[in-house]
């Protein structure tokens, strides 16, 4: 008896009947050219996160059993850990077990490992959005998006992420601001908003901190400090106090004229942004 152990090699997907298996393309490849016919396949889950997969094959000297572990990890950082090697780009992550997200990992910054919540690059997605949009989310994780709420809470409420904002002005001049921790309560506490200390590029100050311990608000929900609606005002949905130094979920425009665009109060000359990227990874420990 032959044993070999394959990776990624297995497709599964899940449906009203249960969990169907499918082959890559790679596998059936490699089947097509070989005497090997197919008999059976066996899954089996180990936890919330891992599905073993076992198919039998028969051989003309015997059986042959393929066995696969596919992992589903909660964050980014978790698929660093377990492949090293993985490059930038979507990827799917499951902030609990009952529920994926399409992300785009960031595994080249600092050593890599950041889960991206936000995305700004050229403005073809409309940020002023409603309540259930940034509860839910939206937009595309290869281009423009906002993760969700939800998804953001639950990557964070154990109180052990940092967060990391990168910064680009159409100058090209680039910074980056980041906070040693950074968690979202859940719907019901209206997301409010909690962050530690701030270390930030040399000329870029702490444009978020009048943020910090505020709820949500976007263009239907009003939860700010303000006498007016900051949100109606400015376009910018967010955490809102009275009302706000940073915009990253304004309108994408070249210029600065009301401060509705994106940008960063904090950072020289008070300019639009071109991009913006908010991305978290649990904090480090020796």
């Amino acid at each position: 008896m032959w044993t070999l152990v394959v990776i990624t090699m297995a497709l599964w997907g899940v449906d009203a009947k249960g969990i169907k298996l499918h082959l890559s393309d790679e596998m059936k490849s490699m089947l097509e050219k070989s005497n090997w016919d197919h008999q059976d396949t066996a899954l089996s889950i180990h936890g919330p996160m891992t599905l073993d997969i076992q198919s039998s094959f028969k051989l003309k000297e015997g059986q042959v059993f393929l066995k696969s572990r596919v992992s589903r990890h909660k964050d980014c950082a978790q698929i660093k850990k377990h492949r090293p090697l993985s490059r930038d780009g979507v990827y799917t992550i499951y902030p609990t077990p009952g529920t994926n997200k399409t992300v785009f990992c960031d595994m080249t910054t600092d050593g890599g490992g950041w889960t991206v919540i936000q995305r700004r690059i050229d403005g073809k997605t409309d940020f002023y959005r409603n309540w259930t949009d940034y509860k839910n989310g939206f937009g595309h994780a290869d281009h423009e998006y906002w993760l969700g709420n939800d998804a953001i809470h639950a990557l964070t409420k154990d109180k052990n992420q940092i967060l990391r904002i990168d910064m680009m002005k159409f100058s090209r001049e680039k910074g980056h601001a980041t906070y040693s921790s950074f968690s979202v309560d859940n719907e019901a506490n209206k997301y409010k908003l909690k962050l530690g200390s701030f270390n930030g590029t040399k000329g870029l100050g702490d444009s978020l901190r009048i943020s910090n311990n505020m709820y949500f608000s976007t263009k239907d929900r009003d939860n700010d400090n303000s006498g007016s609606h900051c949100v109606q005002s400015y376009k910018a949905p967010g955490w809102m106090n009275s009302c706000f130094s940073a915009n990253l979920n304004g309108v994408y425009k070249t210029s600065l004229s009301d401060y509705t665009e994106l940008h960063w109060q904090n950072w020289g000359k008070n300019v639009s942004l071109k991009s913006a990227k908010m991305m978290i990874r649990p904090k480090q420990t020796n």
